[in-house]
């Protein structure tokens, strides 16, 4: 009977919706810099020298360059393009996928679509003062739901696809770690927290103002902000009850914000603006947070719903 119930437990919780999904197996610097805890991705540049290390051996490869090496350490140069590369590392029992992005430069940018992918203006239009310095990220299909962080994926920042592909996104990655460092700190208090719901990341110009918000320097058009909620498995589409009050409302909301506020104290992750919101017709309410560098809060209302209890 007991093994018929480990195979029960093992198809439950073992499949590709395992609620704990795995972080990086191994510890990697990039150029001699550490990729900061829970991290999938790092960002190069066209052409750039690049120092892969690693305090154990590993075998090393980059499928799509026909790069290959074995060791600590793993150098090589990128072509002078822009491009999203898988980098694999492996040893006996263990093998790692990394997402390496070299974006593609603002310098390139000059109308106001991709190849097809509408982008509007930054800024009024006529100058390139207000260009995302980070460039635009060029995602495929293969590619689009990679993960780039323990819980995260390219997808969850790119809420709504514009005609076919490629798509491309800017994104800060400092914004990723902080939402796994968030993820973290709430669990530390409230260990059924699982998943990160992202309901707006980057947006373009064409549209944010498409949904009607008129402001052209929102920190969602520089991939440097996220809308979400922390929510257990499996996911029911609404953020939990973190403070434990018996009830969803904004207070779970500021809850979030405040572990993001002692992980700011703390230096551990980028210093940003952030805020709690209501509920609203369509959903519960979600958290504003971003890394612009300095701390602002803004106001919002309690709650649209008259007493939501759980």
């Amino acid at each position: 009977m007991s093994g018929v119930v480990m195979v029960l437990v093992f198809l439950l919780f073992g499949s590709a919706d395992d609620p704990l999904p795995a972080g990086p197996v191994f510890d990697i610097s990039v150029n001699n810099i550490p990729l900061k805890q829970h991290m999938m991705a790092f960002v190069a540049s066209p052409g750039s020298r690049m120092r892969l290390s690693c305090p154990d051996s590993l075998s090393w490869s980059i499928p799509d360059l026909d790069l290959n090496g074995t060791g600590t350490e793993f150098s090589f140069t990128l072509p002078r393009s822009h491009g999203t590369y898988t980098v694999n590392a492996s040893d006996e029992s263990s093998i790692q996928e990394w997402i390496m992005i070299v974006p593609l430069d603002k310098n390139q940018f000059r109308t106001a679509s991709l190849n097809s992918f509408p982008v509007g203006f930054y800024g009024d239009g006529n100058s390139r003062d207000n260009l995302p310095d980070r460039g635009f990220i060029e995602l495929w299909p293969d590619i689009f739901h990679a993960r780039i962080s323990t819980h995260l994926s390219f997808s969850d920042f790119l809420g709504h696809t514009e005609g076919g592909w490629p798509q491309y996104m800017v994104l800060d990655l400092r914004l990723v770690h902080k939402l796994e460092c968030v993820l973290a700190e709430v669990a530390l208090s409230y260990p059924e927290a699982r998943d990160i719901h992202c309901i707006s990341g980057f947006r373009t110009p064409a549209y944010n103002a498409a949904i009607g918000n008129d402001t052209g320097f929102s920190l969602h058009l520089y991939g440097a902000a996220s809308d979400f909620w922390i929510e257990g498995w499996p996911g029911n589409d609404l953020i939990d009850d973190l403070d434990r009050n018996k009830r969803i409302d904004v207070f779970d909301g500021e809850f979030i914000v405040a572990a993001s506020r002692r992980l700011e104290a703390a230096g551990e992750v980028a210093v940003g603006g952030g805020s709690a919101y209501r509920w609203i017709t369509s959903h519960g309410p979600f958290v504003h947070l971003d890394t612009r560098g300095s701390a602002p809060v803004w106001q919002t209302r309690r709650s649209l719903v008259d007493n939501p209890v759980i």
